[in-house]
């Protein structure tokens, strides 16, 4: 079914939202909730560890200082016992070092998607939540019951359900947050328009160097993800590192294929002529906004946040620089694989551990499902209301001048915990309010390439790896075995491709990459990644 997928936002479109955003799906035979909070309990208190997502702002000392934290355990009827990474600790690896003592973990785990769930599960570190979901977190079952994609990611290859998710409204709107940007006044200075095809882009691009001495840039962890691949027929950037390098079409998985060496060769001409940042390898997010507001960069591929940060920075400066999102260039016959995206299941997983009896885990259940009502998800989304948000004339939450008048960075996160991602279903419009109508519009425009959903969702999701796929404890081992070495390799091959050290077009040296990709065990890697996504297919 086709439809005009375009959204403006307006008071129009979002009254329309008001009325859709907090009534929370339910089964079609399932009764929604039967719990009230806040809850009765006599368990003194519960401890729940946040990896990222909702460590408190960074004004406060702790969570007994931060507004969100305190107002949860009064929401809940519950005594919460926070802890957090230590300042300045790699994340992950504090994570790491908590579940190598199972007997001392925290009631509730906020970290990252376990894909060894099932390995936790039977050594009786995590709780197999199966038997209790529907009853204790009856909101929360619901939720999933209204998309396969959300349902099967909770669970393990054996259908056991296990932790609690991280979802955006909308379709996974915010997970085409990143895409191409322009500046709009050097768009117009030059007679040009909003490029469409590639052969445009990269017109612009000449033409912006011509003129004003400027290049693309980007910072690279943003451009290695995903890119403008899908312009010549790829499915994936440059990174294996986050999973993005792996995809998976037609229902089979893959790497590097002809549309991925199709983009490297026109990154490696645009490089040869000087159209490229040299520093494109090394740029980050701090060091490209000195390219940025020194005119010496007119087209890059960025963030919705960015974007923000960009305009706001170049207003305040008393420059004329205006940057604006512009589509993902198709190939030039019109054609686009794929761009980055994804459903709208986020990488955050809550689960609970065996530390918590019976009684603690059915508490910790009802705990986790307020997010998920009616009125959890406000609070999570805003606070609470008459204090960092209230209803404007449409019936649409808005974040009070509590919020909008704090100089501090990211005011919101102190009242709310969906911002970043956490055991929570994200708001659109807090996205909205959080955002420049400039960059909302850049969000629309990397998001809705298509105006059939079907097409749509195959090109901003279709190809990406699902969250949620479990592999087995043999499968983990062989993994870490025989994959942990080829990320280097698929980074380091890039960056020799990019800059000519070895010629992308010689057709005897992509064979030999080929196989060297071989040499560091892809097939066997392939293979155990489809198997993985087999089953998950079959949840």
């Amino acid at each position: 079914m086709k439809k005009n997928m375009k959204k403006m936002v307006s008071a129009i479109t979002m009254t329309a939202m008001a009325a859709s955003m907090f009534a929370m799906p339910a089964a079609a035979e399932e009764k929604t909730s039967s719990i009230t909070y806040p809850l009765e309990t006599d368990i003194e208190s519960v401890s729940w560890y946040a990896q990222e997502g909702i460590v408190p702002h960074e004004k406060f000392k702790d969570a007994s200082e931060s507004p969100f934290h305190t107002g949860l355990a009064k929401h809940l009827g519950v005594n919460i016992d926070w802890s957090f990474p230590t300042t300045g600790s790699d994340a992950n690896t504090f994570t790491n070092t908590l579940m190598a003592d199972p007997f001392s973990l925290p009631n509730i785990m906020q970290c990252y998607v376990m894909d060894n769930a099932a390995q936790y599960i039977d050594d009786e570190i995590i709780w197999d939540l199966t038997d209790y979901i529907q009853e204790y977190a009856p909101d929360y079952y619901a939720f999933l019951q209204t998309n396969p994609a959300y349902d099967k990611a909770m669970k393990d290859d054996q259908g056991r359900y296990y932790t609690f998710g991280f979802f955006r409204e909308d379709g996974g709107w915010n997970d085409s947050y990143e895409g191409p940007v322009v500046r709009k006044d050097w768009l117009d200075e030059c007679g040009l328009e909003v490029p469409k095809t590639i052969s445009e882009f990269e017109n612009v691009i000449r033409v912006f160097n011509e003129k004003y001495g400027a290049t693309f840039d980007s910072a690279s962890t943003r451009i290695n993800d995903m890119g403008i691949c899908g312009a010549f027929g790829a499915y994936a950037g440059f990174s294996v590192n986050t999973n993005y390098g792996y995809y998976v079409h037609d229902g089979k998985g893959g790497l590097a294929d002809d549309g991925w060496r199709d983009y490297v060769r026109w990154m490696n001409k645009m490089w040869s002529e000087g159209l490229l940042d040299q520093d494109m390898l090394t740029e980050d997010d701090t060091t490209i906004k000195d390219k940025i507001h020194n005119e010496k960069c007119g087209v890059s591929y960025t963030s919705m946040g960015q974007l923000n940060i960009w305009n706001k920075e170049e207003e305040a400066a008393g420059n004329e620089g205006t940057w604006i999102g512009i589509p993902y260039p198709t190939a030039d016959d019109g054609s686009l694989s794929a761009v980055f995206g994804g459903p709208g299941v986020g990488k955050h997983t809550t689960v609970i551990t065996k530390t918590a009896d019976e009684d603690t885990m059915k508490l910790c259940l009802q705990m986790l499902n307020y997010a998920y009502t009616e009125e959890g998800m406000l609070y999570w989304n805003y606070g609470d209301e008459g204090v960092s948000w209230e209803y404007d004339e449409d019936g649409v939450p808005q974040f009070t001048s509590l919020v909008k008048d704090d100089p501090d960075t990211d005011p919101m996160t102190k009242y709310n915990g969906a911002t970043w991602g956490s055991c929570c279903i994200q708001a659109t419009n807090l996205l909205y309010q959080k955002n420049s109508q400039t960059a909302i519009d850049a969000n629309n425009t990397w998001f809705y390439i298509d105006e059939d959903e079907e097409k749509n969702r195959e090109i901003t999701s279709g190809w990406r790896y699902p969250v949620g796929i479990s592999f087995t404890i043999e499968e983990s081992d062989k993994l870490d075995e025989i994959s942990q070495n080829i990320p280097t390799f698929v980074n380091e091959s890039y960056a020799s491709f990019l800059t000519g050290a070895n010629d992308i077009n010689d057709d005897a040296v992509w064979e030999q990459y080929q196989k060297d990709l071989e040499s560091y065990n892809l097939s066997e890697i392939l293979e155990i990644r489809q198997a993985a996504y087999d089953r998950y297919l079959a949840r």
